[in-house]
């Protein structure tokens, strides 16, 4: 079986950025594409406010173009440093579940494997569960092909 197209999720997390360096180093030494998926499951205006973005006087317009920039940034930061020569990369954020998201992406671009981090960022992941988080264990359960799950303590 060769591998094509690797799908790592995001959600600029230390773990995530974990999966991210070990999905690229599995790219490059099959000649894979890389896609990076950030999945924002909350709205704009959320994000704002919890980002410390929104003014008094923002606008929808301008609460959507500060947190598609703070998504581009924080793209930016899980790239830096990292060597894009002859690594086909394609970053891409949606919004959603992320559950149902990475699963409907990964159908969408046929990709031969997953490979993410077991815990994300949100309290609630940390909650509902303590061995793997649970959009890892969703993704696990409905991908349509195989999933690495990184550890945050992997080397």
């Amino acid at each position: 079986m060769k591998i094509e197209n690797i799908l790592v999720p995001t959600d600029f997390s230390e773990n995530a950025q974990r999966a991210f360096e070990k999905a690229c180093s599995m790219a490059r030494q099959l000649g894979a594409t890389l896609h990076v998926l950030h999945v924002r499951d909350e709205s704009a205006l959320r994000t704002a406010v919890k980002e410390g973005l929104l003014g008094a006087d923002s606008t929808d317009e301008e609460l959507q173009r500060a947190v598609e920039q703070l998504i581009e940034q924080r793209f930016s930061s899980v790239c830096a440093g990292l060597d894009r020569a002859g690594l086909p990369l394609k970053q891409v954020s949606r919004r959603g579940d992320p559950k149902a998201v990475i699963v409907d992406y990964a159908e969408e671009i046929a990709a031969d494997i997953i490979v993410m981090g077991t815990h994300g960022t949100g309290l609630m992941e940390k909650i509902r569960s303590a061995m793997m988080g649970a959009i890892a264990e969703s993704v696990i359960r409905k991908s349509p092909c195989p999933v690495l799950l990184v550890r945050v303590d992997h080397e």
